[in-house]
């Protein structure tokens, strides 16, 4: 470096240019030392090749000192995120000249044997920065997609070339690069049944193949292929391709089940028999820290270890439903020490997939899923093996958040392994999933408000406020209601009464709230296999009312005083303690029949009784019939309802007579009755108020009460006496037919996207109205569609006749709500298009056109004419816009423009772009943005808004532009935009999108993210 100065300066002038220069000299002299350190070498995806100091394989970046100086590396920093290059801090890390140090990426972030970042590495590709206190990068290494257990680093240490190698964590670097991945084996014979030996020819190029047929891993050390495989029982084959300087082809894993029958889907699980059972290392061995005491804590199937996998799923019809590979650890609590061990089966990216898209449990709604349970029954393992899937199946269609159920003939490495039980796994996930919220953004708890997720400054609010506050009150019951979802909390502590659960409540409790201003505490059922007579043939009578609300510890280190606060303070306020004794009632009178439940129990047990003589033959135990369940079922409802009486002081049985003409249905508490049940009647408390609401049907209104009670009222307390009865009257009602509008058309489709003809229509109410026998016509009365009897409208929905079934659902799969085929076509000119009720009166027209005022683009386009909003005059087509993309069936039209606003509200005063929302979203989500009032500098602009170009675009990750939302003036004013990810391109897939608002000089970028 030059450095030009004057030769004349005083003496403090010349103190001060040494003292800089001499700072600057040592900044340079670190400068050139941290050119020195260099990210040498990573891995992405670790399955064995290092374990940490947990146990874990870890992702890994190796940092390597190509200097002759040690250098001090607590002013550095690694990252994964471009927008954050001071994201983990080495501390006080030294590396010593031509050293290299190991740094775990594995989200740990922490100090202990090894260094450990607060990231992972994605096995999908991802940059790695290295950076200085400053936040200059010092070195950076794109690492692209890679195989498991394969490295990308420098070809030697501290070079520029970067390569693919055989891994060398620590050491110095191969120097030899693998010129390419070998070819996939490929199997002559599907994975599946076989009635007998079947032969099995592999082949993979050029390449050699090794293979094995005991779940151990195939490498050069096993068997080389020369002849084709004979397969003469249930084997798992595995076999991989191999050759110099080439990264190993992938491991082909097929299970071959030969002369096997059952009635189950089947679970085939293969792992290398060292993950499983090597005294060290295996997570099924007892392993040196052994102890003799069950559950013999200390040995290795109580460590927390994770190891690779393969998983195939048969299911009942013997057809293969996914094969992919997985990590699998040991789940669960004492049951850990059975011979049959619980497993955790987890989908991730260093594995190949993070997430399976399969309907694992038939029926079920939620076909996504990032892991699941094989559960062995848990401490019912001897017994019925259906006992805590039981329990939960008997209310799992109420509001209770409960674990999905399939059991499952498994074999592990070709070995018969008995009957696993498939579930659902509670996590982040398993909430996002199954209500639709962002998983990173939840608090989840267990137990004393311990913190599996988030944290719990929330619920100790709730905690505090319950222990110190008059909770009689009706303010109380607002607070409580305000931050608990009270049905669900009250349903969730009735069933665990009835159960007699009694590894509960101080074990066994999870629960969790959306972290948000609206979010509630919800409790999660499972693990109830301690109750219905587990171990035990007197449980029916054991007062778990008292067990509950009393704060008496009856069954030490079960129900301590901490773990049944929140029930105690609870049943406090009256409000609350009457719906919890009606909903103990209204179960007992529903779902916890003795009819009912022994018919569920013994169908459940039914299914799998084909196969429960083998599992237990193979794990050695005497097993259960049902008789101890079945005197639990039939005894328990008489039990329960007396200790509900003696506890909360109710009065003798009474019985609740209910009726009703058809029209409508009638709420009873926490039930919703209907026609098809009347008359009803169940027994509840005397002097106990039941809560009735009148439910009219669409089309039908509400008229009055009589028997017991005369009423107007829609909604009614009545106090149960001895025989309590009354009836619902209902009537038809056509006051709200005219709330339904024409809101969308596509009279004529492009070319390169032809859905057809088709009509929205929309019910702008908050009733739901039945459209049975009304009729679409055009301007030939004899072009007529009427709509299926049966057909209802609910509030606020809308409902698309299409012309062609086919062709729209080919290219609107999301859609759901509509009917066809409709047996004529709309006129590419425009024509006349009414909507008419079942006795033939006009509830809507209009005329469309294809020439202004209406819009031209939906003539051939690909656009639609989407209604801007439902209130306004639809005949009118300056009340119409054209669509972006390809319209929007059956759903809100994203054209809706500006919120409304009172005249004398205020206008935005800036640009502003929301978050949208929901977040996480699928398939559509709203996107809102305000545009400002420009600035007035004359009097002759005031209170006037002036137009400004926006364009709102969304955009792939990649920075791709996915499609625009608008593109047009716009007036001041806030807007709501939806953005419907099924209507682009046909769907989008699941990812990060970011969408992006410029107007003016207003430039701003917000992320959202779609989860199928």
């Amino acid at each position: 470096m030059k450095i030009i100065y004057s030769k004349i300066y005083n003496d403090i002038e010349m103190k001060n240019l040494y003292k800089y220069t001499l700072i600057l000299f040592f900044v340079m002299l670190q400068f050139s030392y941290a050119q020195n350190v260099v990210i040498n070498e990573m891995m992405s995806s670790n399955l064995k090749t290092i374990l940490d100091d947990d146990g874990d394989p870890s992702d890994w970046v190796e940092i390597y000192n190509a200097g002759d100086v040690q250098i001090d590396l607590s002013g550095y920093y690694l990252s994964d995120d471009s927008l954050d290059l001071q994201k983990w801090n080495f501390d006080s890390a030294f590396i010593q000249p031509h050293e290299h140090l190991l740094v775990f990426a594995s989200d740990k972030n922490k100090i202990s044997t090894y260094l450990h970042t607060n990231f992972k590495i994605s096995a999908s590709g991802e940059e790695i920065f290295l950076c200085d206190a400053s936040g200059s990068i010092v070195d950076r290494v794109f690492i692209p997609a890679t195989s498991g257990d394969i490295s990308y680093g420098r070809k030697t240490d501290g070079s520029t070339e970067l390569i693919f190698q055989s891994p060398t964590p620590g050491y110095e670097n191969s120097g030899v690069e693998l010129k390419g991945v070998a070819d996939s084996v490929s199997f002559s014979l599907p994975a599946g049944f076989y009635p007998s030996a079947i032969s099995v020819e592999l082949t993979a190029g050029d390449f050699k193949i090794y293979y094995s047929v005991d779940g151990s891993d195939p490498d050069s050390s096993k068997t080389l292929y020369t002849n084709p495989v004979s397969i003469q029982k249930t084997s798992v084959l595995k076999a991989i391709s191999l050759k110099d300087s080439f990264m190993p082809g992938p491991v082909v894993i097929k299970s071959y089940l030969i002369n096997e029958n059952t009635d189950l889907p089947v679970v085939s699980l293969s792992s290398d028999p060292y993950n499983l059972f090597d005294y060290n290392y295996g997570i099924y061995a007892d392993g040196p820290g052994w102890t003799s005491n069950p559950p013999h804590h200390g040995a290795n199937f109580w460590m927390d270890w994770e190891r690779p996998a393969h998983i195939e799923l048969f299911d009942e019809n013997k057809n293969l439903g996914f094969s992919e590979n997985c990590g699998i650890a040991i789940y669960g609590a004492y049951t850990r020490s059975f011979p049959q061990k619980s497993l955790s089966v987890k989908f991730k990216n260093d594995y190949g997939v993070n997430k399976i898209e399969y309907p694992l449990f038939p029926g079920f709604r939620i076909t996504t899923f990032k892991s699941f349970l094989l559960r062995n029954s848990g401490n019912d393992f001897q017994y019925t093996h259906i006992r805590d899937a039981f329990m939960q199946t008997l209310i799992k269609d109420l509001d209770i958040d409960y674990l999905e159920y399939l059991p499952a003939t498994a074999f592990i490495n070709g070995e018969y392994w008995g009957i696993y039980n498939i579930r659902e796994k509670i996590s982040e996930h398993y909430v996002a999933y199954r209500h639709g919220v962002d998983p990173d953004n939840i608090d989840m708890l267990e137990g004393n408000m311990n913190v599996i997720h988030g944290d719990s400054l929330h619920y100790k609010q709730l905690i505090d406020y319950v222990s110190t506050q008059d909770m009689t009150t009706d303010e109380a019951y607002n607070y409580v209601t305000s931050m608990i979802d009270l049905d669900n909390c009250l349903l969730y502590f009735a069933a665990q009464a009835y159960y007699n659960s009694q590894d509960w409540p101080s074990n066994n409790v999870k629960f969790w709230r959306e972290r948000s201003e609206k979010g509630k505490w919800r409790w999660i059922l499972f693990d109830v296999d301690f109750g219905f007579n587990l171990y035990e043939s007197t449980g029916q009578s054991e007062n778990h009312i008292y067990y509950i609300f009393s704060g008496v510890e009856t069954r030490p280190g079960s129900n301590p005083p901490w773990s049944t606060l929140l029930p105690r303070m609870l049943v406090k306020n009256p409000k609350i303690k009457n719906q919890y004794i009606n909903l103990v009632a209204d179960l007992l009178n529903t779902k916890f029949k003795p009819a009912r439940v022994n018919g569920i129990m013994n169908e459940m047990a039914n299914h799998i009784a084909n196969e429960i003589s083998k599992h237990r033959i193979r794990w050695g135990i005497a097993g259960e019939n049902l008789n101890r369940m079945t005197t639990f079922a039939n005894e328990r409802p008489a039990y329960l309802r007396g200790f509900v009486r003696n506890f909360f002081n109710c009065g003798q049985d009474g019985s609740v007579r209910i009726y009703s003409n058809e029209g409508g249905n009638v709420k009873l508490n926490s039930l919703t009755l209907s026609l098809s049940d009347m008359p009803w009647s169940g027994t509840y408390f005397q002097g106990n108020q039941v809560h009735l609401k009148a439910i009219p049907l669409p089309g039908y209104k509400f008229d009055g009460w009589s028997g017991s009670v005369t009423s107007m009222e829609e909604s009614i307390d009545v106090s149960v006496t001895r025989s309590t009865s009354l009836t619902a009257t209902f009537s038809k009602d056509s006051s709200n037919i005219n709330s339904i509008v024409i809101n969308e058309i596509n009279y004529n489709s492009s070319d390169d996207f032809n859905s057809g003809d088709w009509i929205e229509l929309y019910n702008n109410s908050d009733n739901a109205i039945d459209v049975s026998n009304w009729s679409i016509t055009d301007s030939d009365d004899n072009h007529k569609f009427a709509l299926p009897v049966g057909t209802i409208l609910g509030a606020n929905e809308y409902l698309v006749l299409v012309e062609n079934d086919s062709a729209f659902t080919s290219l609107f799969p999301e859609v759901k709500n509509y009917i066809g085929e409709i047996d004529f076509g709309l006129n590419g000119s425009g024509e006349f298009v009414k909507l008419c009720d079942e006795d033939g009166q006009i509830i809507d027209s209009l005329t469309y056109d294809d020439n202004l005022p209406w819009p031209t683009e939906a003539d051939g386009s690909g656009a639609t004419l989407e209604l801007t909003n439902p209130d306004n005059d639809n005949s009118l087509g300056n009340n119409w816009k054209a669509s972006n993309g390809h319209g929007s069936p059956g759903q809100k039209n994203p054209v809706v423009t500006s919120v409304e606003k009172n005249e004398k509200e205020i206008l935005p005063d800036k640009y502003f772009l929301y978050q949208n929302y929901p977040n996480p979203f699928n398939p559509s989500t709203t996107i809102k943005f305000s545009i400002p009032t420009p600035p007035v500098s004359s009097p002759l602009l005031k209170g006037r808004t002036k137009e400004g170009f926006v364009t709102l675009k969304v955009y792939d990750v990649l920075g791709c532009e996915v499609t625009t939302l608008v593109n047009e003036n716009m007036p001041a004013g806030e807007y709501e935009i939806i953005f419907n990810a099924e209507s682009t391109y046909g769907g989008l897939p699941s990812g990060i999108y970011y969408y992006k608002l410029r107007a003016g000089e207003f430039n701003q970028t917000k992320k959202m993210v779609l989860m199928k």
